[in-house]
């Protein structure tokens, strides 16, 4: 990972960070997300930040800057199930410091398989929660819960 730290009294610090998708990429202190713990199957992994795919696309991607060969694609799970439900997170918020539930940024990862776009399915079980004001996240294991793992994004031909 390179990072150039550059500091100037009007702008929050920022860092160039290599990542194998989107080549070198800058990154102000701001942008970073703090994941702790980190997400599962990578708890050694705190830090990250959103790329949008595209301005009309749904999709996004949560960068690691702790690995930056490691990227997850995230989309708000409302494109897939419109009336998607995390149910009660007042824990969560506490440990977030979520103050209005509009500072709530709801994410689910993504899973595309190679060469078939078509199959790709969102955890829906294991939604992620974003205060959008203090950059602070947290993965959530929704037991007991009517979603998948593996739910389709687009429906099945046929």
């Amino acid at each position: 990972m390179t990072t150039d730290l550059q500091k100037t009294p009007a702008e929050p610090v920022s860092a160039t960070v290599a990542t194998k998708n989107f080549g070198d990429i800058m990154v102000r202190e701001d942008q970073i997300i703090t994941f702790s713990p980190g997400l599962l199957g990578f708890s050694e992994l705190h830090r990250y930040v959103l790329i949008e795919h595209g301005q009309e696309s749904p999709f996004l991607w949560l960068q690691s800057l702790d690995k930056p060969d490691l990227a997850f694609v995230v989309m708000d799970p409302v494109f897939v199930l419109p009336d998607y439900q995390v149910g009660p997170i007042n824990g969560i918020q506490k440990e977030l410091e979520v103050k209005s539930l509009q500072d709530l940024k709801v994410l689910v990862i993504l899973t595309i398989p190679p060469g078939r776009p078509q199959d790709m399915t969102a955890n829906l079980m294991g939604p992620l929660l974003i205060n959008v004001v203090n950059r602070r996240g947290k993965q959530l294991v929704l037991e007991s819960s009517p979603y998948s793992h593996k739910h389709r994004v687009l429906p099945a031909k046929g």
